[in-house]
């Protein structure tokens, strides 16, 4: 059952190193990104994108140790930039996404600006309405113009943007919400309505446009959830200032927000006094991240910024301990009867304070010492900050989040048919194909290597780095294979590493959000 509060804390708010992993030798071809991972023919349904790191054990945990940087003040604060660089993407990325025909196309129909739309999905299993509450300008649009229609087709939900005179398809947005993953429930399997926050964010359009929302079915068929018809110069759109009492700093900023990854740290749980240890915390994580490959190989593509919002009490709501804390985005653990499970309830009040910079993927940093997280695909993920294995934490969510890699450990968790049989997932680093000529990393099997591939001791495997098909993944034990024995999205050994498939994904996504030319652009999904 999911908790229910006892009470609901106020709405007003004030105003508010670790050794990098060697995974040894480069296993042959992963350079060549997408020939490994060919996703084609059916993409399947997967309702979980909202993502769980729950059942590793205490003993697969890492501690990491940060350092203090005490400072405030209502400025961007310049810091030391990653690497001390500045010129690492300013030319051939913004020659091709800042410049040439992807980015005229853009301008032709967008500003720089953003629109932001503010939804309630409400509803169990079987049933869901969707409904339209506040839409808001905001000041940026840093995403590459280049995803504007991405490639690929991750999530539960797809908005689709069309301009409404020609009916021109502008824009594809693709992510998952909290209600994907409640309806898998068994409250939802009886019957029980909840209602959930959903954002979607496009470019400014230039003229009127039409907003399709869309929803996946167990067999992966999309189905109309919503639309709506609006005009950019319509006065019932807020323009309110994102501007606000938060402190807004800057760890990295290498380049135009057009050719990077712009990632923002919010803050959550930290009260007034606490903003050193925010800002500490958000160096020692984002340190800790950008020391693990793939991200080490390429930190001068990220632009990394912190916002500061003091909240009433520190810590998080630890609903089985009957605790609540009044904080800024109404974290809480035990999310569908999940103890370790923390995620944001707020959605629209964490990307209300997002908007104060240019941001394409969100981390929370929740000021407790409890060991959790969670994360949203293509959306934001949280994590607390005081266990020791809290960085490794931070690294497996922003997996799901930036890069829709799925767990690849097997237990119990409160959902049904996360994986429907006969479908195959949508995610680059699972499969239930065991055809070596179509699965999907098939450029980086093993020669000779078995499929399925059985398990060996853990020396053995680490020797060998065996690329094939070992079954467990995605919380099933059984029909549903990954790429490598070991791997940080199914454990958190120190010395594991992402597997190839799992390196390889995150770096297609890096060059495609930075405009860079990948060797092999995702497929299309068939129904899109």
């Amino acid at each position: 059952m999911l908790h229910l509060r006892q009470s609901r804390r106020p709405k007003s708010r004030p105003p508010g190193k670790s050794r990098p992993v060697n995974r040894g030798k480069t296993v042959p071809g992963e350079e060549k990104l997408y020939q490994a991972l060919d996703i084609n023919g059916t993409v399947a349904f997967h309702a979980l994108r909202c993502r769980r790191f729950l059942s590793f054990p205490e003993k697969n945990r890492l501690a990491v140790i940060g350092f203090q940087a005490p400072c405030r003040g209502l400025i961007f604060l310049l810091a030391g930039l990653v690497a001390g660089s500045l010129s690492v993407t300013q030319g051939h990325a913004q020659d091709q996404a800042a410049t040439g025909p992807v980015y005229d196309e853009f301008q032709r129909w967008f500003t720089d600006s953003g629109l932001r739309f503010e939804l309630l999905q409400t509803g169990d299993a079987k049933n869901s309405v969707v409904t339209l509450q506040e839409v808001y300008a905001e000041p940026h649009w840093s995403e590459n113009s280049a995803m504007l229609k991405p490639a690929f087709s991750y999530g539960r939900m797809r908005a689709t943007l069309y301009d409404d005179a020609s009916d021109t398809l502008l824009c594809i947005r693709q992510f998952d919400t909290m209600f994907a993953e409640y309806v898998l429930t068994e409250p939802a399997r009886n019957g029980i309505n909840r209602a959930y926050e959903v954002t979607v964010r496009v470019p400014m359009p230039k003229s009127k446009v039409r907003l399709l929302l869309e929803e996946r079915n167990s067999r992966n068929e999309y189905r109309p959830v919503f639309e709506t018809r609006l005009d950019p110069q319509d006065y019932h759109i807020r323009r309110d200032s994102v501007t606000s009492h938060d402190v807004i700093f800057s760890l990295a900023e290498p380049g135009d927000p057009r050719t990077h990854v712009d990632v923002v740290f919010l803050s959550e749980g930290y009260t007034d006094e606490e903003l050193p240890k925010f800002r500490a915390d958000v160096r020692r994580m984002s340190d800790f991240v950008f020391s693990q490959r793939p991200y080490s190989e390429m930190k001068d593509d990220f632009n990394v910024r912190g916002v500061f919002r003091a909240s009433v009490e520190s810590g998080t709501d630890l609903p089985r301990e009957n605790k609540y804390r009044s904080t800024n985005l109404n974290s809480s653990f035990n999310i569908f009867d999940l103890n370790r499970y923390l995620l944001i309830e707020d959605n629209h009040a964490m990307h209300r304070m997002a908007a104060q910079v240019p941001y394409a993927t969100i981390v929370v940093l929740v000021n407790e010492e409890r060991y959790g997280g969670g994360a949203i695909c293509l959306d934001y993920c949280v994590c607390t900050t005081g266990h020791t294995a809290s960085p490794m934490t931070l690294l497996h969510e922003i997996g799901h989040s930036f890069a829709n890699l799925a767990d690849e450990y097997t237990g119990d968790v409160a959902y049904s048919d996360v994986y429907p049989e006969g479908v195959e997932p949508v995610e680059p680093n699972i499969t239930r194909q065991l055809d070596r000529d179509r699965i999907k990393w098939k450029a980086f099997l093993t020669p000779n290597v078995p499929l399925p591939t059985p398990e060996s001791d853990e020396s053995t495997a680490k020797a060998q780095q065996l690329v094939g098909a070992f079954e467990g993944g995605g919380y099933l034990t059984e029909g549903i294979y990954r790429p490598e024995q070991s791997c940080w999205m199914g454990s958190l050994e120190p010395g594991e590493g992402f597997c190839v498939v799992c390196r390889e994904a995150i770096r297609q996504l890096v060059e495609l959000q930075t405009g860079r030319t990948v060797s092999r652009p995702l497929p299309l999904d068939d129904n899109q």
